[in-house]
């Protein structure tokens, strides 16, 4: 018989078995780590009373000490929480944060440290949280989310996902605040502030920048006095929520749902029409004090826009609520759709004239729209005063014919915003409108909406129009002068990436839809003054539009020089003419920090078919093409290196010097380039030796265009008498040139010439003496200059020629038409006008430019090289390398002549690109 006293035994013995089982199953407990700017890493150990003194000593992997779940604490008290490291890097889901009831601590990576990110969290550290901390510097990103994603890569790829960053300050970073990278999935932004973006590049340099990462949360948060947008998502971003922030003092836009995406970082099996931004939500936000659009619409799809306020915005151009459109990097495979299901309701835009709503239109690639079919547009709430804001709308089939600056024209054309209102609305200090305010209450119920940007919930009948729902009380003072961006911040720059050409934009649709408005016009118009209003806008449609892209694209500095053409020169009847093919290659595996894998299938890529493609082509002495590969210093990588050796064996290429840096000086410089050099030459056997000094020969490329600290900013260099180091060290030529549209374009072109350098001045190199038959070395550096000149058969907007400068990529292809107009350029030695060199240039290790540089459009164009430029009576082609095209420029100099071909290696030897033996490598491995 069993007792009661057994079951209540046997329970207990059966509880204690599952409570001994699960302690056996369950992980370790997580743990805390401690670190303390008094800590120590040699003596502590992690504990509270012996903190490590760095974030490295307790996260990298060579310790061996963290494990998924555990807790990273930093010591924020005075003197003791500033924790000067780079390249945090989280590797397993952690908690980074500062230590309770100390304040925060403070992070910084020193934005001169190259290819750093402060803070950056891997894939398999998803789960992460980064929690109350400062974070400053890096040379690229405060915090940036990394990713093992690629396109057409294996599906379970991803980025860092079920990331939460909370409470944080983000600030004075050298690019971006926040980077997420494609399929970082499910991030959540709460309650951070983000500030001065762009401290050591303003060019492109966001608060949070998302390029296809879905399910991303913003909100809560402040991003303020960015460099250029306050934040974006774009790639095919996927249900993105952005919610209750405020973005003020931008340098470009302040909130773009989409934006212009190379066609690579697109998800094709999710977003097969290459929408930029999918089922995208911004509501209940404050922006204020915009350089460009306020909120942004970019090839979205299902994206909503409700309940914000905006102020000031479009200062510059653009509208406070946009559909702009994209462009796609001119992929030809690239689908730039227009805005599709976009609903734009509830939203209050206040600010003195400007523009309040545009639609985008461009005759480019056939023609480009902002939107399809009407704007989903209502309950929105417009100013009314003396200089009412003007609405847009630039497609050639639009209703509207010209921009019209009153709500109800606006409405009656377009069949939108019925119920909205057009009044003198003031808002206070943060953006609430006054009590008794024609928005208050004038707005529509939105399910799901929720609460206002303080928390407020809003009325289920009758809510108010934009951020607020609640007023700000009669007595309230109204909205003053929005805080302007000083003179001398990174934002005040042109920086926008070819966003504006409003005026030729507004010109060119305003033809394109003249025909729509003429039934409406035939009241009041004449065929005279129609025939006048045409002629005028032809005219304007030509100038404006030539005169806007001569300054942004930086023409106007070597316009009349090119004009002058007095670099060409007459060649005596009956003369063969010798055609010197130089192809160099700004040759950057790393591009875009892809990861180890990605670099080698871009280097393998090339390794697998240069070979092909160059199988059967050859010139008049039997030689392949040949491509100049110019490897940058600060991406060397020894197996990249050893590939590109083996296509050099084969006849088929050399290698050269590429260099990347900024804010450098003399001395850095000249260790960079003799370190460089020294290991071309000796592990690789890459680089020729002079027989004199034993020192390296090689020719250079500057990064960023900016030889000899060209750029008007000062950037992408630093050191003005770089045309000196570069001597000193062994360089014999520079093949930067053509530089344009970039800045750092010299006033000489199409030019084989000498550059003197002046050590107390940049930009030695914009003038100096040619290269002549009899004449003698001269200056510091030979620079030997590629074709620039005009595209006459590439129009922008089917007017302006678009500039031609020897760039080769998917876009820009090797035509027939453009290998005609290098030739016919005639860059040669004076005095020697039948030899022609004619040298390109191209990217070549960007994965959307391999296929015009490898596959058939390339195959095309050696074949009509061979064709048209090779017959052996009239042309000889000859395919020749940087370090050849210097030889044979030099035998020119010398005064020799007949066939160059003769003088490939007349003064610089071809390296032997054989394998260094085991003292070389020692040497070379210090």
């Amino acid at each position: 018989m069993t007792t009661p006293t057994h079951h209540r035994s046997r329970r207990l013995l059966l509880a204690c078995l599952v409570a001994c089982a699960a302690a056996w199953a369950a992980p370790a407990a997580a743990r805390t780590w401690h670190v303390s700017g008094a800590g120590s890493d040699t003596h502590g150990n992690g504990s509270a009373e012996r903190p490590f003194r760095t974030i490295r000593r307790v996260i990298d992997p060579e310790w061996g000490l963290v494990s998924p779940g555990d807790v990273v604490e930093l010591d924020a008290r005075p003197g003791q929480g500033r924790y000067d490291e780079c390249d945090v890097r989280l590797r397993v889901r952690l908690t980074l944060r500062s230590a309770p009831g100390g304040g925060r601590a403070h992070i910084h990576c020193d934005l001169d440290t190259p290819d750093s990110v402060t803070v950056q969290i891997d894939p398999d550290a998803s789960g992460s949280v980064l929690s109350n901390l400062e974070i400053s510097g890096g040379h690229y990103y405060g915090v940036m989310l990394q990713t093992n994603w690629y396109q057409g890569g294996p599906d379970s790829d991803a980025g860092a996902s079920d990331v939460v960053l909370e409470d944080l300050l983000v600030r004075d970073t050298g690019r971006d605040g926040i980077k997420i990278t494609p399929r970082s999935r499910r991030v959540t932004i709460r309650r951070v502030e983000i500030h001065g973006t762009g401290r050591r590049d303003p060019s492109n340099a966001d608060g949070i920048d998302n390029v296809n990462g879905d399910g991303m949360v913003v909100e809560d948060s402040y991003i303020h006095d960015t460099a250029t947008t306050g934040l974006y998502f774009k790639g095919g971003a996927r249900d993105v929520v952005v919610q209750r922030n405020r973005i003020e003092n931008t340098g470009d836009a302040g909130i773009l749902a989409g934006f212009d995406t190379s066609v690579d970082f697109f998800d094709l099996e999710a977003n097969p029409g290459y929408h930029e931004a999918i089922r995208g939500v911004v509501r209940n936000n404050v922006v204020r004090n915009t350089r460009y659009a306020g909120i942004g619409l970019y090839a979205t799809l299902d994206t909503v826009v409700a309940h914000n306020t905006i102020i000031d915005a479009a200062r510059e151009g653009q509208a406070a609520l946009f559909f702009g459109i994209v462009f796609q990097d001119w992929h030809g495979e690239a689908g730039r759709p227009p805005n599709t299901g976009a609903t734009v309701v509830n939203n209050l835009v206040v600010q003195d004239g400007g523009n309040c709503v545009e639609i985008r239109w461009s005759p480019e690639l056939g023609g480009l729209s902002a939107l399809a079919g009407a704007p989903r547009m209502d309950y929105n709430a417009y100013p009314r005063g003396s200089r009412p804001c003007r609405f847009f709308d630039h497609r050639p089939d639009s209703p509207l014919a010209l921009p019209v600056s009153s709500l109800e024209r606006w409405r009656q054309a377009m069949g939108v915003d019925v119920h909205s209102v057009q009044a003198a609305v003031e808002v206070d200090a943060r953006g609430r409108p006054l009590d008794g305010s024609a928005v208050v209450g004038a707005g529509t119920p939105l399910p799901g909406l929720g609460e206002d940007i303080e928390g407020e919930g809003r009325s289920p009948t009758a809510p108010t129009i934009g951020a607020y729902e609640a007023g700000a009380g009669a007595a309230a003072a109204a909205a003053p002068v929005a805080h302007r961006i000083p003179p001398g911040h990174p934002a005040s720059r042109d920086g926008l990436r070819e966003l504006a050409d409003d005026t030729a934009i507004v010109t060119l649709s305003g033809l394109a839809r003249l025909g729509n408005a003429w039934p409406r016009a035939a009241g009041w118009i004449t065929p005279m003054r129609l025939a006048l209003l045409g002629a005028g806008l032809l005219a304007l449609a030509v100038l404006v539009p030539a005169l806007v892209v001569a300054r942004r694209r930086n023409v106007t500095g070597w316009l009349f020089a090119w004009m002058r053409q007095d670099w060409r020169a007459p060649v005596p009847p009956g003369t063969t003419r010798h055609l010197l093919f130089c192809f160099v290659d700004h040759y950057e595996p790393g591009w875009g920090t892809p990861g180890l894998e990605r670099e080698r299938a871009r280097v393998e890529r090339w390794r697998r078919d240069l070979p092909k493609l160059c199988e059967g082509h050859r010139d008049a002495d039997g030689r392949p093409p040949v491509h100049t590969f110019f490897y940058p210093e600060e991406e060397y990588r020894e197996e990249h290196l050893d590939a590109l050796v083996e296509l050099c064996r084969q006849g088929l290429g050399e290698i050269e010097i590429h260099l990347h840096h900024d804010n450098d000086t003399e001395d850095n410089l000249r260790q960079t380039l003799a370190r460089f050099t020294e290991l071309l030459a000796t592990r690789h056997d890459a680089l020729p030796r002079d027989p004199a000094t034993g020192q390296p020969r090689w020719a250079f490329i500057h990064g960023n265009w900016a030889l000899d600290n060209s750029h008007p900013t000062g950037r992408h260099c630093g050191v003005d008498n770089e045309l000196t180091v570069l001597r000193e060290t062994g360089c014999y030529a520079d093949f930067t040139l053509p530089a344009a549209p970039d800045p750092c374009q010299t006033r000489t072109v199409n030019r084989i010439y000498y550059a003197k350098d002046d050590p107390a001045r940049p930009r030695s190199h914009e003038t100096g003496p040619r290269v002549k038959v009899g004449g003698r070395s001269e200056g510091d550096l030979m620079i030997i200059q590629g074709p620039l000149g005009f595209r006459w058969k590439s129009r922008k907007w089917g007017l302006l020629p678009r500039i031609e400068n020897s760039d080769i990529r998917a876009v820009a292809p090797a035509t027939r038409d453009r290998i005609d107009a290098w030739v016919q350029t005639g860059i040669h030695v004076e005095g020697r006008p039948e030899w022609i060199f004619v040298k390109i240039h191209t990217h070549g290790a960007e994965d959307e430019d391999m296929d015009a540089l490898l596959g058939k459009a390339m195959d095309e164009a050696h074949t009509y090289l061979e064709t048209r430029y090779n017959d052996g009576r009239e042309w000889k082609l000859h395919y020749v390398s940087a370090r050849e095209a210097y030889n044979i420029a030099k035998a020119a100099e010398a005064g020799l002549d007949g066939d160059p071909g003769q003088y490939r290696d007349y003064l610089v030897p071809r390296p032997g690109y054989g394998v260094a033996d085991a003292a070389q490598r020692r040497v070379a491995n210090g």
